[in-house]
């Protein structure tokens, strides 16, 4: 009987914070509540709990409160199933939530749908719309949560319809690495025209992305066919393809410096990344002539004939060819400046770096650097010594420019 009693205290309690609040069709939320008192009112309910985990500073956690959880079809759905509460995560009881179920909060907001136990069920992150939010909320309520599927992607199932409702529910909870993961062991061990069926497409379609894959081979091959007769987004898919072969065709050519300024020897791979280039010819996706003539540049370096390297950049610099921006071309300076000291050279090289310059700023502040680099070559001390100084001056602006803009956003 006195249980009961104390029941009721905590229920009339909790529903005080409720009825202060102004009548609302959407989530009505429990405000900063005791973390006890709502395990207790869970338990007398016998419901989940439904827990928005925010700041104040997080803007995606205000536009949730503002323009999802007040919607009538979300109030509808959770106020009768949840015990809904919110939580300002840096205070009061939040702080300690954020501490107890730190492993599940990867951001703001995150969402969480804990039991009477204070066993999280199913974690979402991020911004949701109303159905997206609805339907995370109900694979909770059905028993099929983000760590029920967890535990059976762990027990071997793989059929394709549990593996798209997994996917859903890791992007979801904003599990990129893991979802990323689940795709590629799918996808190496997939037969390519699997990637033709509907529902493969859409849970897996985004992910083909390793050039080197026999699926991205075949998502090539027959990208006129998934546009015209699969009715698929050729846009997105071109842009996945020119984005995939890029990184590639990048990881071969671009010329990275270490700090001593030593550079790696060139990769080799230059019949692989004529491959790439004939993929994205195949696909007719932009970007294969850039990378045609960085192809020539790369292969005139592997055999030493860097005049023959540089006047090809020179022309594709001066034609203003996509992708042979400044820092590009400082990058192949650095790289050919030790290999000569040959005056007229080096000269070549100020007059193309001094053309890359606009106005009082460039996109790439280390030319100041390699400039100066260039006049200590040639001798004049002088002219070195003041674009060293014009380095440092513009590294330090940009460095409090830097400071200042997330000083802003704090």
């Amino acid at each position: 009987m006195k249980k009961n009693i104390i029941m009721m205290l905590l229920a009339l309690a909790c529903a005080g914070n409720v009825f202060a609040q102004n009548v609302q069709e959407g989530i009505v939320f429990y405000d900063n509540e005791n973390w006890n008192t709502i395990l207790d009112k869970a338990k007398a309910e016998d419901k989940l709990i439904f827990i928005d985990c925010y700041t104040t500073w997080c803007g995606p956690c205000k536009a949730l409160a503002k323009d999802i959880f007040p919607q009538k079809k979300v109030g509808d759905f959770f106020n009768p199933n949840f015990i809904c509460v919110k939580y300002d995560m840096e205070k009061g009881d939040g702080k300690m939530l954020n501490e107890k179920y730190k492993k599940h909060i990867l951001g703001y907001p995150t969402l969480l749908i804990i039991n009477k136990d204070g066993e999280v069920k199913q974690q979402m992150a991020g911004y949701k719309e109303a159905d997206e939010l609805i339907e995370g909320a109900r694979q909770a309520l059905r028993g099929r949560d983000l760590f029920t599927l967890q535990k059976e992607y762990q027990a071997g199932k793989r059929d394709i319809a549990f593996l798209s409702e997994y996917m859903g529910s890791l992007n979801t909870a904003f599990m990129k690495k893991d979802a990323q993961k689940v795709a590629e062991d799918f996808l190496k061990t997939m037969d390519p025209k699997e990637l033709d069926k509907d529902e493969v497409w859409n849970t897996f379609g985004e992910y083909v992305t390793d050039v080197k894959s026999p699926v991205f081979a075949h998502m090539v091959e027959n990208v006129g066919r998934y546009s015209y007769r699969l009715k698929r987004d050729r846009t997105a898919i071109n842009r996945q393809i020119e984005s995939a072969c890029s990184r590639e065709l990048n990881s071969i050519f671009d010329l990275k410096a270490d700090k001593e300024n030593h550079f790696p020897p060139l990769s080799a791979d230059t019949a692989w990344a004529a491959d790439v280039i004939r993929m994205m010819e195949k696909a007719n996706v932009p970007g294969s002539d850039k990378f045609r003539l960085r192809l020539a540049i790369h292969k005139a370096l592997l055999n030493g004939n860097n005049e023959n390297a540089w006047n090809i950049i020179k022309v594709a610099t001066k034609a203003q060819v996509s992708g042979f921006y400044s820092f590009k071309v400082d990058d192949y300076v650095n790289y050919l400046m030790p290999l000569t000291s040959n005056k007229k050279v080096l000269k070549d090289y100020l007059d193309m770096l001094g053309s890359c310059m606009t106005g009082k700023k460039t996109d790439a502040l280390n030319i100041y650097k390699t400039m100066s680099l260039l006049y200590a070559k040639l001798g004049n001390k002088k002219q070195s010594a003041e674009l060293m100084t014009r380095y440092e001056e513009e590294s330090e602006r940009a460095r409090k420019e830097f400071e200042e803009f997330f000083k802003k956003k704090e």
